[in-house]
């Protein structure tokens, strides 16, 4: 039988267990026994096995409710098996358990920083947005890049209370900075890494093209309409059964975007020209200095293009081939510059991309029917891959990361002689988040989600309180912790062991003893 050097071998407590809680059966002890008087009526239960130098061997237990250990006599009681958390046994000598009761301590999400995309706990993990393209009804598309790994095509519903349905999603290694998306009556259009791929609006199964997907330039789409841009030609389909509406060749420069209107199509060239296709190619009058760097469909026979002028700056006009420029929105210079334009076919309505610094935004824009334009959102992520603490705020990039926070626990009322003053540490693993002794021992989970590779924790406003971040490279969650101070340390004696065993002496000396 185990003997364990208890400090509190006459104290009972009153060992509460939670309705809530379902009862589990403790573990079948295969080794030495260790015994513990929690110093309070409820909480969680901590415990650590420490070597003879004070190194963690093993953590015994990790956020235990009270019923989930044996209750007896002399309070609550568990087993080892000898094992380190290496799974080999330990060597021969005293091992000491201590451990810690957290009691009260709250825990509250406060806020989702550098990611506008990120409304909730539910709201996909965008990382980088690739590109979006309006749907009908006036939901958007989005082709993004996700935290872990994963590309997706996502539906966003701006004024839904329902935000967010997840259409495709699949393990991709490298961001795509710019994916030319389309989107007809029923079916997206990605062209991605050179190939294009397609996949139904409606449950977003991939749809195998009957046609040649790879070499695309350039992807339009249109009601029941297709057209494909190559380095020579552009191919007209009707959908759905991709019948060949022809070709257009003869390009009077080379092409690098294309849109379908009412009546025929736009497409702008690599030097920032702008050609109408009926039966031929004409050209669009632009303003002089201007280059246009995309085109977009619009209402009717109108389009959308990104212009670029003289002196860099970037902005979206609207178009009729006809009758020329019908509107126009340059941002401000501090907004960043436009990386791509897409609009619908219902009416005047346009999403835009914009680059500056490490922020990347997307803006959707309508025309007011009194005039002028209005904003449907304005989304900004920032990259926060390598977030930190700077000049007392939370940076989206810094080399200081505190990590620690010393407070001052409760009192154990059963052993005054257990340290007060306690060392946290916000660590991150395979399983989550949470706090931690500096050795290791695990006192507090604060997320059981995987992926955060970065976690930082600084005081709080008050004493007892702290504040806890965490991110995974879409942003950066903020949680505030409270009543810290409902910590209470505890030691539940020492353990001689030989070899792969509690020593014999131990034994000896508990021969007396009556359980």
């Amino acid at each position: 039988m185990a003997i364990l050097h208890l400090a509190l071998v006459a104290a009972v407590a009153a060992v509460s267990v939670r309705a809530e809680d379902p009862v589990t059966e403790a573990p079948v002890s295969r080794g030495p026994e260790v015994r513990f008087v929690p110093p309070g009526a409820s909480g969680t239960v901590s415990l650590g096995l420490y070597d003879a130098s004070g190194r963690l061997v093993r953590v015994l237990c990790d956020e235990w409710t009270f019923n989930r250990f044996r209750i007896g006599l002399n309070g609550l009681s568990t087993g080892w098996d000898g094992l380190d958390d290496q799974g080999r046994p330990v060597p021969a000598g005293t091992y000491a358990a201590r451990g810690f009761v957290v009691g009260n301590v709250e825990v509250a999400g406060e806020a989702f920083h550098f990611n506008d995309w990120i409304e909730s706990a539910d709201s996909p993990r965008i990382v980088s947005v690739a590109a979006q393209q309006l749907l009908p009804g006036g939901d958007i598309l989005l082709a993004a890049r996700l935290a872990g790994a994963q590309g997706a095509l996502i539906r966003y519903s701006p004024e839904s209370e329902a935000r967010w349905r997840t259409m495709k999603s699949e393990s991709r290694t490298q961001a795509a900075s710019v994916a030319p998306l389309a989107v007809s009556a029923t079916t997206a259009f990605l062209l991605l890494d050179g190939k294009l791929r397609a996949a139904g609006l409606a449950d977003g199964a991939e749809i195998e093209l009957p046609v040649e997907a790879a070499g695309i330039i350039a992807v339009a789409a249109r009601n029941d309409r297709l057209a494909l841009l190559e380095a020579g030609r552009v191919r007209f389909y009707r959908m759905p059964d991709f019948a060949s509406q022809g070709e257009a060749a003869d390009f009077p420069v080379p092409l690098n975007s294309l849109a379908l209107l009412d009546q025929g199509a736009v497409a702008a060239g690599e030097d920032g020209s702008v050609w109408r296709w009926q039966a031929g190619w004409s050209p669009v009058e632009m303003p002089a200095g201007a280059k246009v760097r995309g085109v977009s469909p619009g209402p009717g026979n109108t389009f959308w293009i990104l212009e670029e002028r003289a002196d860099g700056s970037t902005g979206v006009a609207q178009y009729n081939p006809d009758e020329g420029r019908l509107a126009e929105w340059f941002p401000r210079p501090e907004d960043g510059k436009l990386v791509s334009v897409t609009g619908t076919t219902e009416k005047d309505y346009f999403l835009a991309l914009l680059a500056g610094g490490d922020t990347r935004r997307s803006v959707a824009i309508r025309r007011k029917e009194a005039g002028g334009w209005e904003f449907v959102f304005d989304k900004k992520i920032t990259s926060c891959a390598d977030f930190g603490w700077a000049d007392g705020v939370l940076s989206a990039s810094s080399n200081a990361l505190p990590e620690e926070l010393t407070i001052e626990v409760a009192e154990n009322p059963l052993d005054s002689s257990v340290p007060r003053s306690l060392t946290l540490r916000a660590v991150a693993d395979g399983s989550g988040t949470g706090l931690a002794t500096t050795d290791g021992l695990p006192l507090l989970r604060i997320s059981g989600q995987a992926g955060y590779g970065r976690v930082m924790m600084v005081e709080g406003p008050a004493p007892g309180t702290a504040r806890f971040f965490q991110g995974d490279g879409a942003s950066v969650e903020e949680y505030s912790i409270a009543n810290l101070a409902d910590i209470t340390a505890f030691d539940a004696g020492t353990i001689e062991m030989a070899g792969e065993r509690e020593a014999e002496t131990a034994a000896e000396e508990d021969a007396g003893v009556e359980e």
